[in-house]
């Protein structure tokens, strides 16, 4: 078995045995789940943002992770059968635990601590996680505690428990289903060193309660603003968040991630960096970093940041994930692999590195194992549609349209007439050789609203330009490009089609403004040499056909092009050349050079 089907088959056992228990858990968490309520994070429309868990105190009071709730409009609680709206009345940001109330629920009975005077837990002790993991409802799992760890005045319970996202603010207890910690899913450190901030925190919430109105406002907006995309809004929010608290490494994060929303890297990683100098310890700033690095094409500066991280943190399953893509940038594939299969043994259900993986096995062409990898991701998160999509897209980069089709068939209702399910499928009957019915499943797609508009227009375009219908084509680029402005790739097409479609003039001065962005791009080259000869401006033609062939050689349509240009310049050794190069490439492509630009030099030296 690969490496990467041991991770998927982790994946699998933890999701198979997600609600199992020990005979002897059985007990526990039948006495103990009716006092674990459901957490739901709702938007202004009710729509569910998050999942997560709160205890029950008695009288209607909860507990739950301060970090599940921030920026949400509403709080739903369900338990015992019933739901109830809930309100924050109290915060200790600094251990992140909240205090809720829900008049509908005052009734639910509060989950037993150990009395006062009783042991703490020690190392050793046996241990239970009853929370919502991954939203699907209670269930429990069985660990150890295999350490007390004290980061100043917090003290915090290591265990071995399994758990998934939406067990934050769920129940740690003890063998006698007593209550003894409240789970932190952000301080994990892998599948099998968990967090929970011990219960004795719970009594002192109110008394250390954040009293900054102004700062839990600037908390609860910068999610809001993160969710509608309005990254000039959270720019702003985040530069009075560090005038207001210049010592508050999250207000620096939330100024990296405004940034990063904007594609500007380099304010990114010193947003990152500021955020780090006044939290050296913190592994979001650190994996912020490193992800900012990537984006800035420094893969060995983004390994070091990793590194340094993974020297104290080293069961952090994001940072080895986030290190197999540094390492896979840097062209190390037999490390990278092992870094993405480290963070699967420790989170089976990190998808950054399943999709590393999947990538990692998509560049060897083992095509099979990239669709089994997105196939089970979908059968375990069948309404996660972007999973779908990646697919669909597998399907597709295996030239299998028709599994493409079924994974699309099979989509769920809810997504089923979804903007973004038309896009693919648009793309799929192109692929399936229909691409009429394809152009009117992209426009079908684009009355609905999909996820990246000027990507559905850009599409439409090419489909338009595949049945040369190239006003209709240039039409759909022009809209692509005016919603994407910034997007090289949206120029690229539209160049294309002006070409293609007779607007030489404008094709070149696109394409000239494409290479002077993109001077290492082959194909903005390749355009620009193509678009010269349309002109019959040969010689820019040659320049610009070398260029683009000297940072990718295998490109046997531009070799041919080329041996046509030194061919109408005169330049006779140029074009044998040449001639050489695209036969390697393809044979064919080659023959027909041959006759039309070889064969004429050599029947004036008497035969070939």
């Amino acid at each position: 078995m690969t490496p990467t089907l041991r991770g998927l088959a982790a994946l699998a056992f933890a999701f198979a045995a997600h609600a199992a228990a020990a005979p002897d858990a059985v007990e526990i968490f039948e006495s103990a789940s009716p006092s674990v309520a459901v957490l739901e994070a709702l938007d202004l429309q009710g729509r569910r943002l998050g999942a997560a868990t709160a205890v029950s105190l008695g009288d209607g009071r909860f507990v739950s992770a301060c970090a599940s709730l921030d920026g949400s409009d509403a709080l739903r609680l369900g338990v015992g059968g019933k739901e109830g709206a809930a309100q924050v009345v109290a915060r200790d940001a600094q251990r992140n635990l909240c205090l809720l109330e829900s008049a509908a629920l005052r009734g639910t009975a509060g989950l037993p601590m150990a009395p006062a005077g009783a042991a703490p837990p020690r190392a050793g002790d046996r241990v239970h996680a009853i929370s919502n993991a991954l939203g699907l409802g209670l269930g429990i799992s069985e660990g150890i505690v295999s350490g007390i760890r004290e980061r100043g005045d917090l003290k915090l319970l290591q265990f071995t428990a399994p758990i998934s996202p939406g067990a934050e603010g769920g129940a740690l207890v003890d063998s006698r289903g007593r209550l003894v910690g409240i789970i932190d899913y952000r301080l994990r450190a892998g599948q099998n060193l968990n967090f929970a901030v011990s219960s004795e925190a719970i009594a002192q919430i109110e008394a250390r309660s954040e009293r900054d109105a102004r700062l839990q406002e600037l908390r609860d907006q910068a999610p809001r603003l993160l969710r509608a995309g309005d990254a000039q809004a959270l720019a702003t929010l985040a530069g009075k968040w560090t005038q207001l608290r210049p010592d508050d490494a999250a207000g620096w994060g939330w100024s990296a991630i405004a940034a990063s929303l904007r594609d500007d890297a380099p304010a990114a990683a010193r947003a990152w960096r500021e955020a780090l100098a006044r939290n050296p310890d913190s592994a979001a700033a650190s994996l912020g970093l490193a992800g900012a690095q990537l984006r800035l094409q420094h893969p060995a500066a983004a390994r070091d940041v990793l590194q340094q991280l993974l020297a104290r943190h080293g069961e952090d399953a994001n940072a080895w994930a986030l290190l197999g893509r540094a390492l896979h940038a840097e062209g190390d594939g037999a490390r990278a692999r092992e870094a993405y299969d480290k963070a699967l043994a420790l989170d089976p259900w990190n998808l950054a590195a399943h999709e590393g993986a999947i990538g990692l096995a998509r560049e060897r062409g083992d095509h099979a194992t990239a669709i089994d990898g997105w196939r089970l991701l979908v059968r375990l998160q069948p309404d996660r549609a972007a999973l779908r999509w990646r697919l669909v897209e597998a399907h597709l980069l295996a030239a299998d349209p028709a599994g493409a089709w079924r994974a699309i068939a099979d989509a769920p209702a809810a997504i089923i007439e979804s903007g973004d399910l038309l896009f693919w499928k648009a793309l799929v009957l192109a692929r399936l050789d229909r691409p009429a019915h394809a152009v009117e499943a992209m426009r079908e797609s684009l009355a609905k609203g999909p996820s990246d508009p000027s990507l559905a227009w850009s599409e439409l375009g090419r489909l338009h330009h595949r049945l040369h219908r190239f006003p209709e084509s240039i039409a759909a680029h022009r809209e692509a490009v005016r919603l994407a402005p910034g997007a090289a790739e949206r120029r690229f097409w539209l160049a294309v089609s002006l070409k293609d479609g007779g607007h030489l003039e404008e094709a070149l001065a696109l394409d000239r403004e494409l290479v002077a962005e993109r001077p290492g791009d082959a194909g903005a080259w390749r355009q620009l040499g193509m678009a010269s000869a349309a002109l019959t401006r040969t010689e820019d033609s040659i320049a610009a056909l070398e260029r683009s062939l000297s940072i990718e050689p295998k490109q046997p349509r531009a070799w041919a092009l080329l041996i046509d240009q030194y061919h109408a310049a005169g330049r006779r050794q140029d074009v044998l050349r040449a001639h050489g190069q695209l036969r390697a490439l393809d044979a064919d492509a080659a023959e027909r050079s041959y006759r039309a630009t070889v064969a004429p030099y050599q029947d004036t030296e008497g035969g070939r």
